[in-house]
């Protein structure tokens, strides 16, 4: 018995494994219309350079593809491109009619074309077009069929040819060709080695030469199917009618070790390194056109395919198997379950089901069938005894192992979510929990609640948790097997302010949690409350956009993310990731806000997509690959006008006039590997910036400074690679330079002193203006000193002057009264005493020491009066002098005669005397004319 356990366990081990292997083939087809990359229809070849960037030779022109943006180049001459080869990221080759040429690289990150088939003489390629390009030992070879063109990167030269030729191939360093309904030929330098034996081929034609392992050639033909050669003879490889009648077109040696061969009629074959045909790819699996006319594997491993018809790109993504519904066939995925051999899936639009055996072919999507009788929405699927039942819109419908269909119970309400619990089933509907008895097949309504339920789980305490469809969970309880169920409380804002509003329900370690707003939570049942879950939350930090939690066992289970989904083991209160898948390619999504993954059995699980799905394994190792480093294609400088230039990478001073800056970039393997970026501006912000599937970053209207860009490439698991920097300048506006500063600062100082030599020329003119009116009164008061004095010596010289006249009219009239006295009495004894008072009357009338006082008193009065007289009339006399001075001061000719002691009479004869020499008109007053001295 024990025996038997051990090998039904190891039996389904090996069966699940099985499977496993079975479905890690299933590729991730990309495809690309004319509408994706605005060019033409046809793609005649493909390309890689070191970069990693993508060329396709194109109907309109060279395209190429750097993971996130499509770019067209087109010649002068010619549109049509057949042939490509990148040398290197600033080296490409083509060709198409009548043309062929190479492409550099400019500053601005554009490609240039130079024409290399003008070097030949005029008419040597009329009517003709290139068809391959390959590069050996640092010589580039243009096949055409008329001839091939070898470049030594300085001159053309033709090598002889006396045949047509077909299609120019390389394989171990050699160049074969195959003479038009002929042989094969080995190109060596100048000359052609016919290949013994091939002439097999010349009803034919060759299409491609690739390796082996083991040094030998396959040769693939559009006729005869493939063949092998070993050196020696040609053997048939695989020449199945199927390959034959597909018309083989080209072929490749991809790095996984099977081939690939593009069809002209029914799309790519790959093909095991046995011959045996491995996988078909055509429309019928969603490729974009069976007609390949070349195929290309990049240094990512991704196979491209350039069609008749857009172009496809092939991905093999480790440990994952895709199935992808381009059409939209089977709807939007919520679920699935594997029972009775068969794969089941629910929908949008019902349930599909598909043989497991079946799911080993690339177009398993169209073998789906559908059931109709489970039309409409299904939310999820459940296998339960030896039936699957399905939650479905309109209730729930049960599939028994013969394929029927049954509607059990009469619900009247739509299903979320079905879980079984010992002989019930609990139904999350739209209208609240339901409880099934499976024996009875009684419904019972859980009372008092009435809200959509999209989720339920037990906990190991006896409690029934109920997730609500848009808010909060309710905690119930169940009495004698669901014979009575009571609700306890509700769970969310509005009870609990720190619960977020929307809460996802799932159990670890058989403990019941919660997921909202990227944040863990757990149930204390000792003490009745939701608190935080720290495990999960720093195994989480940092992580955002959360979606959902589906457990895979007790201690496993899936996190869903944004594109991201994470594999987490959780032990003993210990928790990490043990692997992620990457969901962020162009063609998966999943279905918003109802993202989902069902756990199959306990080896393989099912990721739901809203345009079909994957299948991986749960025990998936996560390949840590080397975050590839970005470089920076272009620098691109700009000014308000709209007006740019391209900047070098050695030119760093930039002029304030173009201070928005653009920079493009890229990395090796974007597209292959979904790298994004992350970008930091040192002098603007020290913050590092995620732009998703973008490769340019704009910095408009920068300030003067210094500043380092810095751009590095991180991948979907938040690796990130070194950066790149790039440090630059904005120099100032003209009137902020250097120059202009210290012409600013020899100004300010010129101004400076400007103002400060005004400052003190206004303080000096105030202080003279005080000094001024300081001296104007020291004058004015000096002044009215001096009028004082003036004034004094004035009252002084009219007070001497009217003393002497008084004095003299005084003697005068005392002599005249003596005189007539002395008359009257004419007596002679009084002659003595007459004579002696005459005499000292007389002596008191001597005017000479009068004269000396008056004459010093004027002068003190009238400065320079005599001097100034003198100087222009030198003729005058002292008594003159005595004259003009009485008359300066204005004295009547009385007031004159009794201060010289003289007669009025002689005053006035003196008067006239003078006024002739003085030469005065008679109508100027004499006394006028010494006022002006």
């Amino acid at each position: 018995m024990k025996f038997s356990y051990i090998k039904v366990i190891c039996t389904l081990l090996i069966l699940n494994v099985c499977w496993i292997d079975l479905h890690a083939s299933n590729p991730n087809i990309i495809n690309f219309n004319r509408s994706d990359y605005s060019a033409g229809n046809k793609n005649w070849s493909i390309s890689e350079d070191d970069k990693g960037i993508i060329y396709i030779g194109n109907d309109l022109g060279l395209l190429e593809f750097d993971g996130i943006e499509w770019s067209l180049y087109k010649t002068s001459r010619s549109e049509l491109i057949r042939a490509v080869y990148a040398a290197s990221n600033k080296l490409i080759f083509t060709g198409g009619y009548e043309e062929f040429g190479v492409w550099s690289r400019d500053v601005s990150g554009k490609l240039q074309y130079t024409s290399l088939s003008s070097l030949l003489p005029k008419g040597a390629m009329h009517n003709d077009d290139i068809w391959r390009i390959w590069e050996k030992d640092r010589l580039i070879y243009f096949q055409s069929f008329s001839g091939i063109y070898i470049y030594d990167l300085q001159k053309v030269h033709q090598l002889p040819q006396s045949k047509i030729i077909l299609l120019l191939n390389k394989v171990y360093n050699e160049l074969w060709i195959q003479e038009m309904a002929g042989s094969l030929f080995r190109v060596n330098k100048d000359s052609y080695e016919e290949i013994p034996g091939s002439e097999i081929f010349s009803k034919t034609e060759v299409k491609s030469i690739l390796p082996t392992k083991d040094k030998k050639y396959i040769i693939s033909t559009t006729t005869m199917g493939i063949y092998i050669y070993d050196g020696k003879e040609f053997l048939p490889w695989n020449t199945s009618d199927e390959l034959k009648t597909s018309n083989i077109n080209c072929g490749i040696y991809s790095k996984s070790g099977n081939y690939f061969f593009g069809t002209i009629l029914n799309g790519i074959y790959e093909i095991s390194p046995t011959g045996k045909i491995v996988n078909h790819f055509n429309t019928e699996t969603y490729l974009n056109n069976n007609t390949v006319l070349s195929l290309y594997e990049d240094s990512a491993n991704n196979i491209w395919a350039g069609l008749d018809r857009g172009v496809s790109c092939i991905q093999y993504i480790n440990g994952i198997s895709c199935f992808t519904d381009p059409s939209g066939t089977i709807g939007a995925v919520y679920s699935a379950a594997l029972y009775n051999n068969k794969l089941f899936i629910g929908t949008n639009q019902g349930v599909y089901y598909i043989d497991k055996h079946e799911l080993s072919s690339m177009d398993a999507i169209r073998k789906f069938k559908f059931i109709p009788q489970i039309d409409g929405q299904v939310w999820s699927l459940a296998v339960i005894g030896n039936k699957l039942y399905c939650a479905h819109n309109q209730g729930i419908y049960t599939i028994d192992e013969q394929m029927n269909i049954a509607y059990p119970y009469p619900l009247h309400t739509g299903v979320f979510t079905i879980k079984p619990s010992g002989n019930n089933i609990l139904l999350g509907t739209y209208t609240g929990l339901k409880v099934v008895d499976i024996k009875t097949g009684t419904i019972k309504q859980v009372e008092n609640l009435s809200e959509p339920i999209d989720r339920v789980e037990d906990d190991h305490a006896g409690n029934i948790w109920l997730q609500h469809m848009n808010k909060g969970v309710y905690r119930g309880r169940e009495y004698n097997d669901f014979s009575r169920t009571t609700i306890l409380e509700y769970i969310g804002t509005d009870t609990y302010d720190t619960i977020p509003y929307k809460l996802k329900l799932f159990k670890i370690g058989g403990r019941i949690a919660f997921l909202g707003k990227d944040k863990f939570y757990t149930y204390d049942d000792i003490n009745g409350r939701i608190v935080p879950e720290p495990t999960l939350d720093k195994t989480f930090n940092g992580i955002p956009n959360l979606k959902n939690v589906v457990n895979i066992s007790p201690d496993q289970f899936w996190i869903i993310g944004d594109k991201l989904i994470y594999n987490v083991k959780y032990i003993e209160q210990n928790s990490r990731i043990t692997s992620i898948i990457d969901i962020g390619y162009k063609n998966f999504s999943m279905v918003d806000n109802y993202e989902n993954i069902v756990s199959l059995n306990d080896s393989i699980s099912f990721i739901c997509l809203d345009n079909g799905f994957l299948i991986c394994s749960n025990f998936l190792t996560q390949q840590v690959e080397e975050v590839p480093v970005p470089y920076i294609k272009s620098i691109r400088i700009s000014k308000s006008d709209g007006s740019f230039i391209h900047l070098g990478r050695n030119n760093s001073r930039i002029n304030y006039s173009y201070n928005t800056i653009s920079f493009k970039f890229t990395a090796h393997g974007t597209f292959s590997r979904n790298i994004t970026f992350q970008y930091q501006l040192s002098g603007l912000s020290d913050e590092w910036k995620t732009i998703d599937k973008d490769n340019e970053i704009t910095f408009e209207r920068l300030a003067q400074g210094d500043y380092t860009f810095m751009i590095r490439s991180i991948n979907r698991y938040g690796q990130t690679s070194p950066e790149v920097v790039f440090e630059f300048e904005i120099l100032p506006v003209w009137y902020q330079s250097k120059w202009a500063i210290l012409v600013y600062i020899l100004f300010t100082i010129l101004l400076f002193a400007a103002v400060t030599k005004y400052i003190q020329y206004r303080y000096n003119k105030i202080h003279i203006r005080k000094l001024r009116l300081l001296e104007s009164k020291r004058l004015s008061m000096m002044n009215e000193e001096l009028q004082q004095q003036v004034e004094e010596k004035n009252a002084e010289l009219l007070t001497q002057t009217s003393s002497i006249i008084q004095r003299n009219e005084i003697i005068i009239g005392i002599k005249n009264e003596v005189e007539d006295f002395f008359r009257k009495q004419n007596n002679k004894s009084l002659q003595p005493l007459y004579q002696k008072i005459s005499a000292a009357l007389s002596s008191d009338l001597d005017a000479e020491e009068d004269w000396k006082m008056f004459l010093i008193k004027f002068e003190q009065k009238h400065t320079n009066f005599f001097k100034k007289l003198k100087e222009i009339y030198p003729q005058l006399t002292s008594n003159d002098l005595k004259l003009c001075a009485c008359l300066r001061l204005n004295l009547d000719s009385k007031e004159i005669a009794s201060l010289m002691n003289i007669s009025v009479r002689a005053v006035e004869n003196n008067r006239s005397r003078l006024r002739k020499k003085l030469d005065i008109p008679q109508n100027q007053h004499l006394s006028d004319f010494f006022l002006q001295f």
